[in-house]
């Protein structure tokens, strides 16, 4: 079957033509307006802002009790006040002395053949004998014994009240010839042989 072939057009229609009248682009295409501008609220003044609630926080739980140890529930040491002295009084450091007896000698040296250093009961006796020790107004004189050198005895120093001092020499050395030490030795030696007494019968019976 033979193809149908298409007209041919030749030359120019003179009924047809394009010169249509054109319109200028600004009126064909219409002008976008621009959309009215809203007014922005005004900020809003910290007086007219909401306030803020307050949170409520929660009560503050009581802490529970802890027990007191041991250590808490012991009453706290009292100061030891020196007796016959009055509170803040003026003390003065005084060297004591005391010499140890020839028979206190004899059962030092039967300690020492047991493997006892000499100045071991020595010194228990004289430690012993200084916390014991309380000064009185009361002077006393040097007991008489059969002493020892005193580089064999006790020796050491004690704060004691300065006013019962400068009264015990005020009563009996009112020339200042005798020492501080010599005011108190007639009643510091005989109580340190009181302990060193106490202090062989223990060794001795181990």
């Amino acid at each position: 079957m033979p193809r149908k072939q298409r007209t041919k057009i030749a030359g120019s229609d003179p009924n047809y033509h394009s010169d249509l009248p054109r319109k200028p682009i600004a009126e064909a295409t219409p002008a976008i307006k621009p959309a009215p501008e809203t007014a922005t609220p005004a900020a809003a003044s910290p007086k007219d802002a909401p306030k803020p609630r307050k949170q409520r926080q929660p009560a503050a739980k009581p802490k529970p009790a802890v027990a007191k140890t041991q250590e808490d529930a012991r009453p706290e040491p009292k100061a030891k006040s020196t007796k016959h002295a009055p509170p803040n009084a003026p003390t003065r450091e005084i060297h004591l002395t005391a010499a140890v007896k020839r028979d206190h000698g004899d059962l030092i040296a039967k300690l020492a053949t047991k493997g006892i250093d000499p100045k071991v009961p020595v010194r228990l006796a004289g430690r012993k004998a200084v916390q014991l020790f309380e000064p009185k107004r009361e002077f006393i004189e040097k007991p008489e014994a059969d002493r020892l050198p005193l580089r064999d005895g006790y020796q050491t120093t004690k704060r004691v009240d300065a006013e019962l001092i400068d009264h015990l020499r005020t009563e009996n050395d009112p020339y200042g010839l005798s020492s501080d030490t010599a005011m108190l030795r007639g009643q510091f030696e005989p109580l340190f042989w009181k302990c060193l007494d106490e202090v062989l019968e223990e060794l001795s019976s181990k």
